[in-house]
């Protein structure tokens, strides 16, 4: 039996889209990165909100033209966000500073629009999960696929 880090689910509202991530979340070792795959509106900033909002950030918002944004919550738990959706090639990601984020002992790196990254190259001592949300037919409804890499 598939454990939540390799599953797959239908999501057919918000509330089930952020009730997957309080259940998933507690699964995902201290030091992860946490792969956002889909189309333009299949819910990874949405994603990105519930886990902020889950783990007690606030005021998350996309980083579409920043690239990564940096969120703490009050305990001092960061959480790194990438959205490599304008990203031109290897500089503008090596101009963020990504590679330094896989510095410390302990961090969440969530990246939307990662399947523009090469995988590879991923640290790996560090956890490594790809979600990808994929629009159906059927109005609002989302199939979600985790995978551990």
């Amino acid at each position: 039996m598939p454990t939540i880090l390799n599953s797959q689910r239908t999501i057919n509202s918000t509330e089930e889209l952020k009730a997957f991530w309080q259940e998933f979340l507690p699964h995902l070792s201290d030091r992860c990165v946490l792969l956002l795959s889909g189309d333009v509106g299949a819910g990874k900033t949405t994603s990105v909100q519930f886990i902020a909002q889950i783990l007690g950030m606030k005021d998350v918002q996309s980083p579409s033209f920043a690239i990564h944004l940096r969120y703490e919550n009050a305990d001092g738990r960061a959480m790194d966000h990438l959205d490599l959706y304008r990203l031109n090639d290897d500089d503008d990601l090596e101009s963020s500073g990504f590679w330094d984020l896989f510095a410390p002992k302990k961090g969440l790196v969530v990246i939307e629009w990662a399947q523009r990254l090469d995988y590879d190259y991923l640290p790996l001592n560090w956890q490594r999960v790809e979600v990808s949300l994929l629009k159906t037919e059927q109005d609002g409804a989302r199939i979600l696929t985790a995978r551990l890499l």
